[in-house]
């Protein structure tokens, strides 16, 4: 069987590639799971925010 050089490089290059995926291989869902975010907890975060810098600038 003769190869070129090209085929032969591409044929090392994906057998490196397959190798070095598996070292850095771990298990991964489908889909994302979904996260349930608070969003009267992050609205009171902001509000607070706003409600200091208004503070701050009156205080100057």
């Amino acid at each position: 069987m003769r190869t070129t050089m090209g085929s032969a490089q591409k044929l090392h290059l994906d057998r490196a590639a397959r190798i070095a995926g598996e070292a850095f291989a771990f298990d991964e869902p489908d889909t994302a799971p979904v996260t349930k975010s608070s969003t009267i907890g992050s609205s009171l975060l902001w509000l607070s925010m706003a409600a200091a810098l208004i503070g701050l600038s009156f205080a100057f």
